[in-house]
């Protein structure tokens, strides 16, 4: 949700009628965010792992789970520190 909020807070939104949304936004975190290349690689192998676990049934590690909500929690705050005077 933060992702798609800086996304619109820039003027933009994915189609989410076609594949590949998901990893479209999350790509775009270094432009709308100023988010690391390195976290950016962080958040899509979590995005792929959460695809494996709803389309294949594969199971999600407890050390993937904290992973993933630490990264939520960080890059909400950063998303709300960032735009808090850019939506009207």
């Amino acid at each position: 949700m933060s992702s798609d909020g800086a996304l619109l807070a820039h003027g933009y939104r994915t189609s989410t009628s076609k594949p590949g949304h998901h990893q479209t936004t999350i790509q775009c975190l270094t432009h709308t965010l100023g988010v690391s290349a390195g976290v950016v690689r962080v958040l899509d192998a979590l995005r792929k792992q959460r695809s494996l676990s709803d389309y294949d049934g594969e199971s999600i590690t407890e050390q993937a789970l904290a992973e993933c909500i630490e990264q939520a929690f960080r890059l909400q705050e950063l998303a709300v520190a960032k735009l808090a005077g850019a939506i009207p």
